[in-house]
């Protein structure tokens, strides 16, 4: 048994450490100064990672950046409920909010003020929403997914991966609450598939259907 899952099955040792690396509320989600310095403030000068980001990392979930990937001003990356996996040359446009756990593949493209949440909290009305629990909803963009502007992605309730398959393309402003399939358009609030790559006939069209999309 290593480390990890020692402190995660005995309730008392993980309340202390937890104690120790967090601050107090209201601001619990907050690590304290020194975890700040030690784990999250190295980061910065790592190359592609903007100055103006902000990284809510803790050290017992991994965050890794793959080479030529770009984490623009004001994105916010949380690692709190889970891993936060970017693969080579992802792109995170200015604004982006990723909560783990979430794995982008090689060539994602997420445009302005995209949100994907790896999580979900409780809803029940007997105590404040932040006193609820959090549940992982894990999220995955397959390779060369791009995400338009302002496009709100959630992870399943259940706690299934919700799967984005390569090379599909989001429009702006969707919410993406179900998987998506491979070489595929979806938009909308909730986003829907309306067009499919036929490689066949070398061009979009519509789905359940051979017609051309000119």
């Amino acid at each position: 048994m290593n480390l990890k899952s020692f402190v995660k099955e005995n309730p008392m040792i993980k309340k202390l450490v937890l104690s120790i690396l967090f601050r107090r509320r209201p601001y619990q989600s907050k690590v304290r100064w020194f975890v700040w310095c030690l784990f999250i403030f190295p980061k910065y000068f790592r190359r592609g990672i903007s100055w103006r980001s902000r990284l809510d990392l803790v050290p017992f979930n991994k965050f890794s950046l793959g080479s030529y990937s770009r984490i623009e001003d004001g994105v916010v990356i949380n690692n709190g409920m889970g891993d936060v996996m970017i693969e080579d040359e992802v792109h995170t446009g200015i604004g982006c909010v990723l909560i783990g756990p979430i794995t982008l593949h090689k060539h994602v493209g997420l445009s302005q003020y995209v949100r994907i949440l790896g999580m979900h909290h409780g809803i029940g009305p007997d105590k404040p929403h932040h006193h609820h629990p959090s549940t992982k909803a894990p999220v995955i963009l397959e390779e060369d997914v791009f995400v338009g502007t302002g496009t709100v992605i959630m992870g399943k309730k259940n706690g299934e991966p919700l799967v984005l398959g390569k090379y599909c393309r989001i429009g702006a402003n969707s919410v993406v609450m179900t998987d998506i399939p491979p070489y595929s358009v979806a938009v909308g609030n909730p986003a829907k598939v309306v067009r499919i790559w036929n490689a066949t006939l070398n061009k979009w069209v519509k789905p359940a259907s051979n017609k051309p999309i000119l």
